[in-house]
């Protein structure tokens, strides 16, 4: 078995708000549904919305923004929300008041280039070396903590993985053991594990064994073929990550022991140059796609003019996301 190279994975949490249960814009074959995808009434208003989701998958929807009017608790936001829902389930979206442009510590086209860019996904595809299959068996080696002669931590762990053609019992390191410990992973679960830096992934339960009624993780088919195996991974990123990932790697956002947060900084204009001319290689060479995302400004009357001729200017450009505006002044 090849040597499993680590590299920490941090987990992700998912704020659930109140405009949560919004799927889309409650559109059926073409028209909208009075109650669907979490909406209730404002049928008018989703039918305009749903003019603008056209326009957009048409690409004629290039330098424009929207500018959604109404009073507090009419659904400003959940139709902006909608709008992102029904173009795509991984479309980015990224909210802001007015009001945060003044009180952030940075500049403010800095912090708008920060927002436009967060609402800009790439989606890159790369094949990678995995060992991929349904789990068979599961058991963790634990042995004494260094500092805590009360506590155990996970030393090791042996998994057997299993596909319809093949079946393999792997041992792997710590790294990988916390990371099935934290994601739960049980006998039964489909996963994959990237070989070059230790990532867990679970795709789902794998068809058989016991049945429920509720399932927590969505039922899929067992894989065929080896179980060590070439897997074509999709991954998604902003173009904000990846600015910040590159700025890392060159020195310019390093953590300090004795310091501010590395976000207060500035990020140069170099960087996202350097990034912008990445993603577009990725897509001409057919290895990545552009996910524009919806960036949603609330409160837009708090706005001034040159914020305005900022946005404006923003809208013309190549790598724009689709800008939605809402204002309770009429």
């Amino acid at each position: 078995m090849s040597q499993i190279k680590i590299e920490e994975v941090k987990p992700t949490f998912e704020r659930v708000g109140m405009h949560s249960h919004i799927k889309g814009l409650g559109v059926r074959d073409g028209k909208v549904q009075f109650s669907a995808d979490g909406f209730v009434g404002q049928v008018e208003a989703r039918e305009a919305a749903y003019y603008v989701v056209k326009m957009i998958r048409a690409g004629k929807f290039g330098g424009k923004g929207v500018l959604i009017v109404g009073p507090p608790g009419t659904g400003k936001t959940a139709l902006a929300i909608g709008i992102a829902r029904e173009l795509g389930p991984d479309t980015p979206f990224v909210q802001i008041s007015a009001a945060e442009v003044y009180s952030v510590e940075v500049k403010k086209t800095e912090f708008l280039t920060r927002a436009l860019r967060s609402a800009i996904g790439v989606r890159i595809r790369e094949w990678r070396r995995v060992y991929e299959g349904v789990v068979k068996s599961l058991d963790i080696q634990y042995g004494r903590h260094p500092y805590n002669p009360y506590a155990q931590i996970p030393r090791s762990a042996t998994i057997t993985l299993a596909t319809k053609d093949e079946e393999k019992r792997l041992r792997v390191p710590a790294e990988i053991a916390e990371q099935l410990i934290e994601l739960g992973v049980e006998e039964g679960d489909v996963i994959w594990i990237d070989e070059e830096t230790g990532r867990v992934f679970v795709q789902g339960k794998g068809e058989g064994g016991e049945t429920y009624d509720i399932y927590v993780k969505k039922k899929i088919e067992v894989p065929k073929g080896p179980v060590y195996k070439e897997k074509e991974i999709t991954r998604f990123f902003t173009l904000n990550d990846l600015d910040i990932y590159q700025a890392r790697q060159q020195g310019l956002l390093s953590a300090m022991i004795f310091g501010f947060a590395t976000e207060e900084r500035e990020i140069p204009n170099e960087v996202r140059k350097a990034v912008d001319e990445f993603v577009m290689k990725l897509i001409n060479d057919g290895k990545g796609e552009l996910v524009p995302g919806v960036l949603f400004i609330d409160d837009a009357h708090m706005l001034d003019i040159e914020t305005w001729a900022y946005l404006s200017r923003a809208m013309e450009s190549e790598l724009s996301p689709i800008i939605i505006l809402a204002t309770n002044r009429v």
